[in-house]
């Protein structure tokens, strides 16, 4: 089972360039490559130098009526084996000899995606007839031929299904065996059960926003912020930097907390704070949530060297004077 994270914050905060480093730490860590989903409009332009080297094979999932099915099949470790022709998309299993990473961008365009798939494909998930909340048709003429185009609008229905499905998708990709998948969203605004206000990755339906994060095992939020460039004399110039924050913190504005985990184990928690004083770290070009990763490697690397549990059967069998006994041949009984 892979480990796994996501990294969730406005457009235009380093999400991309995350994965980037992602790939590296990949190629480092296990000597392999990593898969590339992407639903996102605005591509994969920073991970360029990569892809063209192979460390990262990237594919732009098809929106059109196979979305679902190709969704499905890469989180049961299928992957595209070439283009689409006239019978759809072919898949084939995943290399996982050669891959150790999966990045999927993202949870936001995914569930975007599959909300406008449903009424555009008539599909009717909840029991509500479209037609009675909403639509219209217009005649086009297309190749000499009149055509007509439906739309419609979501159902309640639909905001349930898209977020169960992400869930699926999500738990199935954690289940792959590979080193780490990791995932991207935007953030948004929602409320709780107690229509109290909370922030976190951008899902359609309210419950996804609080749901998401117990999905993934690091939970990291991409805050940016605005500094004037001192480098430029005689004029303003504003520049944006951010802040990719593993640790909860309120926003600046409204105090309201951004959910942020790291996973490290408790013993090690105040280390990974001494290092990264305030909960977060500052991504460069170069390095940035690839440093994160290899110092959270680290963590867990002394942690077990250090494990005060180890040997703690056989400790507690001699304190009661009787011998131990492995833990593989304890029977549960009901």
């Amino acid at each position: 089972m892979a480990r796994s994270g996501a990294i969730y914050g406005p457009s235009g905060s380093r999400k991309t360039t995350a994965v980037k480093h992602f790939a590296h730490y990949i190629a480092e860590r296990t000597g392999k490559a990593t898969y590339l989903l992407s639903t996102d409009g605005g591509g994969w332009s920073p991970c360029e130098p990569e892809v063209q080297a192979g460390m990262i094979v990237p594919y732009r999932c098809d929106v059109g009526s196979q979305l679902l099915s190709i969704l499905r099949q890469i989180g049961q470790g299928k992957w595209p084996a070439r283009k689409t022709t006239d019978t759809g998309t072919h898949m084939a299993p995943m290399d996982f000899a050669n891959f150790g990473g999966l990045a999927v961008e993202g949870w936001t365009s995914i569930s975007q995606a599959v909300m406008r798939y449903l009424p555009d494909m008539g599909i009717n998930v909840g029991g509500e007839e479209r037609g009675k909340l909403g639509g219209f048709v217009q005649d086009i003429m297309v190749n000499e031929q009149k055509r007509t185009e439906r739309f419609q609008s979501n159902t309640r229905g639909d905001y349930g299904f898209v977020q169960n499905y992400l869930y699926g998708l999500t738990m199935n990709c954690n289940a792959l065996p590979l080193e780490y998948v990791l995932y991207t969203a935007l953030e948004a605004k929602g409320e709780d059960d107690d229509r109290s206000t909370i922030y976190g990755p951008s899902i359609a339906g309210k419950k996804a926003i609080t749901a998401s994060p117990a999905w993934v095992g690091d939970l990291i939020h991409a805050q940016d912020y605005i500094q004037k460039d001192e480098s430029v004399k005689d004029s303003v110039v504003l520049k944006t930097n951010v802040r990719f924050y593993f640790t909860k913190h309120p926003d600046p504005a409204t105090g309201i907390p951004f959910p942020a985990k790291p996973r490290v184990t408790p013993e090690k928690m105040a280390e990974l704070e001494a290092k990264w004083p305030g909960g977060f770290f500052v991504p460069g070009t170069e390095h940035g949530f690839d440093d994160y990763l290899r110092v959270v490697d680290s963590l867990a690397a002394e942690q077990a060297k250090s494990d005060t549990l180890a040997g703690w059967r056989e400790k507690m069998q001699a304190k009661l004077g009787r011998s131990a006994t492995p833990a593989s041949a304890v029977a549960t009984t009901k």
